[in-house]
């Protein structure tokens, strides 16, 4: 079995060694496996979850020579005219099948510890990493929208405020049962005697883990056991600040963690004609669902979330990430100037419309970002 690199812990963060002219920048794509993607608007392309769509945006990305391609965990949508997320692919089933479906790309899946003992995480991971020769990742969840799984009714009692020990238990036994021959554990949420998983991953000492956790606890939570922090702010000026903040509490935590942004490009030929595309969208915009997510947020009532989903609507924010409107010019600025100041080591991309967005992010964004950062993967 070929063995691969997997976490970063050890390794160098800005992933390039020392006088190195141009800083090594990945680039990913968000799958828009939920239904309507990622634009809380009628007047967005209406994605339905199909795997052959999600295949289709996959490959391209494989072929652009973009490094991954990451799916959200998500169980319940908002409603709605669009009915916004309300059906969805299962994260981990689909990653497994465009892994048989692939050559290069990297595959993050999203899970909830929640939902898998560690064991069953381990062994599904260790299976599609053997599937992919070493291309799979693992993205940890704490809760989000915590309404999808109480209506299962796994949560336990008090998670809310000890999510994060929960999680730390379980990130634990998982790194230990993809590393040890045995495993003998007695926590407070798990207990295992003798457990045993063969075989190991392919990625030595284990995949990558990603974590999109925004509070402090959440942050440490990350640069402690992950190897990418994703953070998404209000705008690029917020982002940016959150993204400088991962990099102090590494240094703090004395780890290595890189940082990744997810954006919502909205592109065009030019400035104009990317916020002529922006209006319409916002023409569209789908207040109900917006309401929606706001109380399952905030836990807060109907007229407070209708509130904020109107402010949402005002900043353009009924976009599921941070929205980039603008020309090949500003759109390549405003990422070489995250990976720049903001010390960015990924940028995961939405679009409005995937196919036609990574078509024009290929021929007229990606030609400006290669004049300042090294992008795209050799042989693609």
């Amino acid at each position: 079995m070929t063995e691969v690199p997997g976490s970063v812990k050890n390794a160098d963060a800005q992933g390039g060694l020392p006088g190195r002219p141009r800083k090594r920048l990945e680039l990913g794509v968000f799958l828009p496996v939920a239904r309507n993607g990622f634009v809380f608007s009628a007047n967005s392309t209406a994605y339905e979850p199909t795997y052959r769509e999600n295949l289709a945006i996959t490959r391209l990305a494989e072929e652009i020579g973009l490094d991954y391609v990451f799916s959200m965990a998500k169980w319940r949508g908002f409603g709605g005219s669009v009915e916004m997320w309300d059906a969805s692919l299962e994260s981990f089933s689909l990653m497994a099948a465009l892994a048989a479906a692939t050559r290069r790309i990297r595959l993050i899946a999203t899970v909830n510890p929640l939902l898998l003992h560690p064991a069953a995480a381990a062994k599904m991971t260790a299976t599609v990493d053997d599937v992919s020769d070493g291309r799979i990742g693992l993205n940890i969840i704490t809760g989000g929208f915590i309404e999808e799984y109480a209506q299962m009714g796994i949560v336990p009692l008090d998670y809310n405020r000890r999510r994060y020990e929960y999680a730390e238990e379980w990130v634990t036994v998982l790194k230990r049962i993809w590393t040890e021959d045995s495993v003998d554990f007695d926590g407070e949420f798990f207990h295992l005697t003798d457990c045993v998983s063969r075989p190991k991953p392919v990625q030595r000492p284990y995949p990558s883990l990603v974590c999109a956790g925004t509070s402090d606890e959440g942050l440490r939570f990350t640069v402690r056991h992950a190897d990418y922090s994703f953070v998404t702010g209000g705008n690029v000026a917020d982002t940016k600040q959150l993204a400088l903040r991962v990099k102090e509490i590494a240094s703090q935590e004395g780890q290595l963690v890189k940082t990744a942004v997810g954006l919502n490009v909205v592109s065009g030929p030019t400035k104009a004609a990317a916020e002529s595309y922006a209006a319409y969208l916002g023409n569209g915009a789908d207040l109900e669902a917006l309401v929606n997510m706001g109380g399952l947020q905030r836990g807060q009532g109907r007229e407070t979330a209708r509130q904020r989903a109107e402010a949402r609507m005002k900043e353009q924010r009924f976009y599921f990430g941070v929205p980039l409107i603008g020309g090949p010019g500003e759109v390549s600025e405003a990422i070489a100037d995250l990976a720049g100041e903001g010390q960015v080591d990924s940028v995961l991309l939405m679009f409005p419309d995937f196919i036609e967005g990574l078509h024009r992010f290929r021929a007229d964004v990606m030609p400006l970002l290669a004049e300042h950062l090294q992008i795209g993967q050799p042989g693609a």
